[in-house]
């Protein structure tokens, strides 16, 4: 993407609805965080160089996928959210998104989850409960399936919450092995690298700060290959200078 069309793309995010215009109760912190996010990739997208493209698409890709989470929300259907109302154990099981994105439990009227994220749910369904229950307090548990792949002890899929760290999710894989190299971990959706270095395991990251979704894999390479390229290149060097011993000799 050249310079110009970068200050377009900019230009559409700075005219979209304003933040005040988007915040409805709970949802101020979750999608003001979000959008300072984006905001933050624009501003970096447009200090990298034409050169860079790869680096450049890796930031476009973060932005779109923002956008359309923000547009969007979290909740898709069939996925399960565990419900506790506290006192009101009649109350207590799961809720199951409809195909239009709806919460249905008998003697609650359905509650939209169409464009709301993981971390507001606890606040929309709580407003939602509270149409047949008077101050309902809840904990609700919704989770993701993720996968843990590359250079763990136990790759495979995990349910895991959108609170949680990248480096929690790995000790649930049983942690990384000691081929992996941590500082290129990466996270991959559907078969491209979105995330890639050291920030994804940075302290107080979580999940959801990093718009990881369910599906999402993240993965941990490892670093046979590297050793690989530097004991090829120690044999090269060998070969060199047994060359330049022979030759010597001969001459």
């Amino acid at each position: 993407m050249n310079r110009v069309l970068r200050i377009i793309l900019v230009a559409a995010f700075c005219c979209a609805s304003p933040l005040s215009a988007q915040v409805e109760g709970g949802r101020l912190d979750s999608r003001a965080m979000r959008e300072m996010r984006r905001d933050s990739l624009v501003g970096r997208l447009l200090q990298v160089s034409d050169s860079d493209g790869e680096e450049a698409r890796a930031m476009e890709r973060q932005i779109a996928g923002i956008e359309q989470r923000l547009e969007r929300g979290d909740f898709r259907p069939g996925e399960v959210v565990g419900l506790e109302v506290r006192g009101q154990p009649q109350w207590t099981g799961s809720f199951t998104v409809q195909p239009d994105q709806s919460l249905v439990r008998p003697g609650v009227r359905p509650i939209d989850m169409d464009g709301v994220l993981y971390a507001e749910a606890h606040d929309v369904i709580q407003t939602g409960l509270g149409t047949v229950l008077r101050d309902p307090q809840i904990e609700i548990d919704t989770q993701m399936r993720v996968g843990v792949v590359g250079e763990v002890t136990e790759p495979g899929y995990y349910d895991v919450s959108g609170s949680m760290l990248v480096s929690d999710v790995l000790m649930l894989a049983g942690g990384p092995t000691t081929r992996a190299a941590t500082e290129k971990v990466r996270v991959r959706r559907f078969g491209e690298t979105i995330l890639q270095g050291p920030q994804i395991t940075a302290p107080g990251l979580t999940l959801d700060d990093l718009d990881i979704r369910p599906g999402d894999a993240i993965e941990m390479p490892s670093t046979e290959g590297r050793y690989l390229l530097l004991r090829n290149i120690g044999i090269a060097l060998g070969i060199v200078a047994s060359s330049i011993a022979i030759v010597a000799l001969v001459f």
